[in-house]
């Protein structure tokens, strides 16, 4: 019984690393909160306003589409 309790950031890593591969997940959001995690910026603040990016552009994409 030689396994390793791994630490709370080596699970997160860990989810990070995998999250991409998440089945039906959003692609652009997954890859945002994977940027932001990864550059260390990955606050309330700093997701809030990145969510809002993402839907500011999809909501301007589909006002173009619709016009």
């Amino acid at each position: 019984m030689n396994d390793k309790i791994k630490s709370g950031k080596d699970v997160i890593n860990d989810f990070f690393a995998e999250i991409l591969n998440v089945a039906n997940a959003e692609e652009k959001t997954v890859h945002k909160l994977a940027e932001l995690y990864g550059s260390g910026k990955f606050t309330e603040r700093q997701i809030t306003n990145a969510m809002e990016e993402l839907t500011q552009a999809e909501l301007k994409k589909i006002e173009k589409e619709d016009e």
